[in-house]
Formats: C-alpha cells, sequence, structure tokens
C-alpha cells in the first residue's frame, strides 16, 4: 500500500536509524539519503499517510512463521508501558505524568507497548501514545483499555497457546475480560492490597495471610538465571480474586529477604506448578530490556514531530529497525531457530548492531 516515494523514505528512514548514533536524528538520517536529503522530507515523510502498525506487524508475523512454532508450544505477548519527557508545547499528547525511574512528575507522553516473545526472541508488535482526557474528548482510553484493545486485535495464523504477561498495574478487570474473550491465559503480579478468599477462608489481603503461608507451607527451590542459579522460597495457593474469578497464586521471596518483599503472581492456569508459574512470568522482563534496547541503540525518544500520528510512525519505525537487526541475527542462526522448543540465544543489541554496520560497509 506504500507508494513508491513513501518505500525509498522507508528503507532510508530505517537505514538512517540502525547507521547513526545521533540524538539529533533527522538531520543524521537526512544526511544518509541519496542524492543529499533534507530533515524536513523526514517530517513530511512521517505525516504522510501510511499505516506503519501492519506493516511492523506483518514483518513480525513473516518471522515468526519462519521460524515455525509447533502446535504444543507457547507465543507470550508482553504488554507494559514507558515514558519519555518532552519539553515541547504544542506537541500533541503531552501532559504530567509520573515516571517512576526518576521517581518525580514530568511533563512528556506515556507510550503503551506490545511485544511478542518466542522461542527467546522478541519482536516489537505495536505502540500506542497514551492521550489526555482533555486532549482525547470522547475518545478518551485509559492505559488499561489500551491494553485490553491490543489484546482483542490481536491476530497469530497459529494455533499456539498465547500467554499475557503484565505488571500489577494492568491486572484490571477490561485486561482479564479482553484475555477471557479471546481464550488467552494470563500472567501478573498482584498489589499487596488486593483482596483473596482461599478455599475454607474468609476474604483477607493479600499482605495479611501472604507470610504465614510462605513461611509454614514454603518450599525452597532453586530458579534458573540467565549465568547462575538462585535459591527461592516459594508456595502456592488457590483461591477467588473478586472481578477476576478463580486463580492461582505463587508467592514467593528470596531467604535473606525481609517479608515485605514476597512477590505474588497470580494466574489463571490454576493447574501449572509453582516453579513454572514464576519461570514463565520472569520472561515478562524481555520488554524493559526491549526499551532499553530501543532507547539507548536505536532512539525510540529522538522524534522532534508535532502530531500524534507522526510519533507513533516514529516509534513503528524503532520497531521495524530491531525487527531488522533481529531478523539479521537469526539468519546466521540458520535452522538452530526453526527447531522446535528450542531457546534461541541472539548477540546483544549493540553487537548485532555493530556486525549489521560492518556487513553494509563492505558491500
Amino acid at each position: 500500500e506504500l507508494s513508491r516515494p513513501q518505500r525509498k523514505h522507508l528503507r532510508w528512514f530505517i537505514f538512517g536509524i540502525l547507521m547513526t548514533a545521533s540524538s539529533s536524528r533527522r538531520f543524521q538520517i537526512a544526511k544518509v539519503a541519496p542524492r543529499g536529503g533534507h530533515r524536513t522530507s523526514c517530517g513530511n515523510f512521517l505525516r504522510s499517510d501510511w499505516d506503519s502498525v501492519s506493516l511492523m506487524q506483518a514483518r513480525a508475523i513473516k518471522t515468526l512463521r519462519w521460524m515455525k512454532p509447533g502446535k504444543r508450544e507457547a507465543i507470550y505477548f508482553l504488554i507494559d508501558d514507558t515514558r519519555k519527557e518532552k519539553r515541547g508545547r504544542q506537541m500533541e499528547a503531552v501532559s504530567k505524568i509520573y515516571d517512576h525511574k526518576s521517581r518525580k512528575f514530568i511533563r512528556g507522553h506515556m507510550i503503551v507497548s506490545a511485544a511478542i516473545l518466542f522461542r527467546g526472541v522478541v519482536l516489537p508488535w505495536k505502540f500506542q501514545l497514551w492521550i489526555p482526557k482533555d486532549q482525547a474528548g470522547n475518545g478518551y482510553l485509559k492505559t488499561t483499555q489500551i491494553a485490553a484493545q491490543m489484546i482483542n486485535e490481536l491476530k497469530l495464523p497459529f494455533a499456539c497457546k498465547v500467554r499475557v504477561l503484565f505488571d500489577a498495574y494492568y491486572l484490571a478487570p477490561c485486561v482479564i475480560a479482553a484475555c477471557k474473550s479471546r481464550g488467552f491465559t494470563w500472567f501478573s503480579v498482584a498489589s499487596k492490597n488486593r483482596k483473596m478468599r482461599r478455599k475454607h477462608c474468609q476474604t483477607r489481603c493479600i499482605k495479611a495471610f501472604a507470610p504465614g503461608v510462605l513461611k509454614h507451607n514454603g518450599k525452597s527451590v532453586r530458579m534458573r538465571r540467565q549465568h547462575f542459579w538462585r535459591w527461592m522460597k516459594i508456595a502456592a495457593v488457590d483461591g477467588v480474586m473478586n472481578r477476576l474469578g478463580n486463580v492461582r497464586m505463587v508467592l514467593s521471596k528470596r531467604p535473606g529477604d525481609p517479608w515485605k518483599k514476597t512477590l505474588a503472581v497470580v494466574t489463571n492456569e490454576t493447574k501449572l506448578a509453582a516453579r513454572e508459574i514464576i519461570s514463565i512470568y520472569e520472561k515478562r522482563w524481555h520488554i524493559e530490556v526491549l526499551f532499553k534496547e530501543l532507547r539507548s541503540s536505536l532512539g525510540l525518544g529522538d522524534y522532534q514531530v508535532l502530531s500524534r500520528h507522526a510519533i507513533e510512525r516514529h516509534l513503528h519505525l524503532c520497531g521495524l529497525a530491531h525487527q531488522l537487526l533481529t531478523h539479521h541475527s537469526l539468519q546466521a542462526e540458520g535452522a538452530h531457530a526453526k527447531q522446535e522448543n528450542h531457546q534461541v540465544s541472539l548477540p546483544p543489541l549493540r553487537e548485532r548492531l555493530e556486525n549489521l554496520r560492518a556487513k553494509i560497509r563492505t558491500q
């Protein structure tokens, strides 16, 4: 659906993201374009009418199809948000938001993001700006409603099990209802002030019964990390949570940590073992790594356009650049990436980026 000039701009925009390391990327991208481009042409391309979401999702599905998912395998759908400080007064969707990293209020954008994790490979799926209520009007959506919308719109041409992973903020009835309507299972962390009714027990807050359950029923297990093993104390509890239905909760903490650091992971897959539930939820960390890679190496927040749609197109172009690096590394892996239930170990993003740049320089 792209016109011929748009295809050329798309190619050179992604090429510029991968080959430049400057914060003023529009100027640097224009410099690598053929016939001496100008930075305004990059802005015009972002403001033009084309579907960046469908383009990135089609590229992700093509990569998944190349990896040949098996029917017994699971695809993980990761949902989270990131914040970017922006000073532009005329930029759309800018509002006062709380930044958890700096622990202060900032003016900027909140970006609700979704990614697919399969065999250890992360593929960006969608980015959407949260619009404040005073700017959105009747079309206002909460971040949890945006996440539920992403789940409802997820269409994968594979007969695999889909597991949705998110943090405690997105453990909301609308998100759970979206998972239930699509037949997906979900995994999340529950806040300590949430209530749960266990069998033959009264409804109580998690922080009230978690220490006792973990102390008397907990078991010490060794959990696999990337380069080492770590001891954890875990205990499983079945019950009912208000507006969420039947859940299995796994309480866990390190042996030397205080009781207030107890983590409560909940899921609607009530037949899984406690250790497996913890290991599945830990896969959510991949989206945090994705944010770091997109911010530091691919310029996720280095946009200077004013309109919301142009900003989202810039975000998806960064996601396409990340997918290109992943595709290049998967081609180097060869047949190993197509083996069923085989975890693919890709190099760090900076190493992948340098390998691609070296290959481009030699051609």
